[in-house]
């Protein structure tokens, strides 16, 4: 499959960003770049990234997605106050995989590790909205 200068464009605004950023914000950061660029055009190429192992979604549980250039297993950290959505320091998840393979004799193929609380930032800000 040949590569499109907006699938590049896309991609490489995925691998830019030091967020995790969800495909609106991936839309409006090619926009600025390619002002003719649709939304569906993005949606298409970020699917068709994952697809292909280039980049990986990571789902949330209100439905959305964000996306990661880093593909490796890794776990995750969501804000529930501002939905921020950061790399877990942790080391590889690898060894929880050994583990699950050890413990039950199941063979895991992909890992999703996703911490949900409050971030840095937003500690004490839940507390002075009240």
């Amino acid at each position: 499959m040949r590569n499109t200068v907006q699938r590049d464009l896309i991609y490489k605004v995925v691998c830019d960003s030091s967020d995790h950023p969800a495909a609106e914000t991936v839309y409006s950061r090619v926009r600025a770049v390619m002002p003719n660029i649709s939304l569906g055009t993005v949606y298409r190429n970020l699917k068709l990234l994952v697809s292909l192992g280039k980049i990986r979604e990571i789902p949330l549980a209100s439905g959305g997605s964000r996306f990661d250039k880093t593909v490796m297993a890794h776990a995750h950290f969501r804000c529930r106050l501002c939905g921020e959505v950061t790399d877990a320091e942790l080391g590889s998840v690898d060894a929880l995989a050994d583990a699950l393979r050890r413990a039950s004799g199941n063979e895991p193929e992909s890992t999703e590790i996703m911490f949900t609380g409050v971030c840095r930032k937003c500690v004490g800000k839940e507390n002075k909205a009240v």
